[in-house]
């Protein structure tokens, strides 16, 4: 990583220092173009991880490994917040922001054998589970930022509040229904949510009991978050740099439940079963540590 840190900075333009009566030294490259933001400037964060892999690869010769870098958005501690924004208040002060949404919907479809009273071994029937996967996370991570230095290399510290939210919900139809002819009829297992299952063989056998819907209790989180690091300007307005923080979390999550159906023969009918995965109603945790221990190490643009 120093090395391509070092490979970058050497081909930046050289940088001179220039002094007014009133002001203090600004650091400008041989264009005049100044190194560090001011008040007002916006700052724009991704991860660099990416583009150093590549260099190191593309330096090694690992061939293989040469994929194109791509913009993968600076993480943070809580579930990896995304976007990384900033606003400069002042040469030593900027308000922050990290979010993050990400709302999935995925669709797994097994084709199954049918039931039948009477199938033909020469000619069997097929039909279709379906099973429909649903997940929303939301972090957002607002926070202030104090920078200190007057060279291109800047330490900045701070602390951030820290709020989250997810859930899942997991859904399925079932192409053989139950019925008096056929109280466990063939479904298939969509295990672990349906990833790693054959889309069009899946792992069929006869359920006299399955999930209609799993639905995993809501996750909140709030957190406040200590942080400390440094940023290298190796170009004008364009930096490398990474941080560690400290946070306190509080978080909780509500009582998960599945609903399922079986052939109840007294209603000539299906019955739903409904079982709370957590009986207590649900699970709270509040802990303290030190996170980003990985190192992820950040681009940032500003403008």
């Amino acid at each position: 990583m120093l090395a391509s840190v070092l490979t970058i900075a050497a081909i930046a333009q050289e940088v001179t220092t220039t002094t007014s009566t009133s002001e203090a030294p600004v650091l400008r490259s041989k264009k005049g173009e100044a190194y560090l933001p001011i008040a007002g400037e916006w700052g724009l964060g991704v991860s660099a991880n990416p583009f150093l892999d590549y260099l190191g690869n593309f330096v090694n010769g690992y061939d293989n490994f040469n994929d194109g870098p791509n913009f993968e958005f600076a993480s943070n501690p809580a579930n990896n917040i995304a976007v990384f924004g900033k606003l400069m208040k002042d040469a030593n002060t900027a308000y922050r922001i990290r979010f993050n949404v990400g709302i999935r919907s995925a669709t797994n479809k097994a084709v199954i054998s049918q039931n039948e009273l009477n199938p033909d071994p020469a000619f069997p029937a097929f039909t279709e589970d379906w099973q429909k996967v649903n997940t929303t996370a939301i972090v957002i991570a607002p926070g202030i930022e104090k920078r200190r230095g007057s060279t291109r290399l800047q330490g900045v510290y701070g602390a951030e509040l820290v709020l989250g939210f997810n859930n899942t919900k997991v859904s399925y139809d079932y192409g053989n229904a139950m019925s008096a002819d056929f109280n466990a009829p063939i479904t298939n297992d969509f295990d672990n949510y349906g990833y790693g299952e054959n889309i069009l063989t899946g792992n069929e056998a006869a359920a006299a009991v399955r999930v209609v819907e799993d639905k995993s209790g809501s996750n909140f989180l709030v957190g406040a978050r200590g942080f400390i690091g440094v940023e290298y300007f190796f170009a004008p307005k364009i930096s490398i740099g990474g941080e560690f923080g400290y946070m306190l979390g509080f978080q909780t999550q509500r009582k998960a439940t599945i609903t399922a159906e079986t052939w109840d023969a007294s209603s000539v009918g299906t019955r739903e079963v409904k079982v709370d995965e957590f009986r207590n109603g649900g699970v709270t945790s509040l802990g303290i540590g030190l996170d980003n221990l990985s190192g992820s190490i950040n681009l940032l643009f500003y403008f």
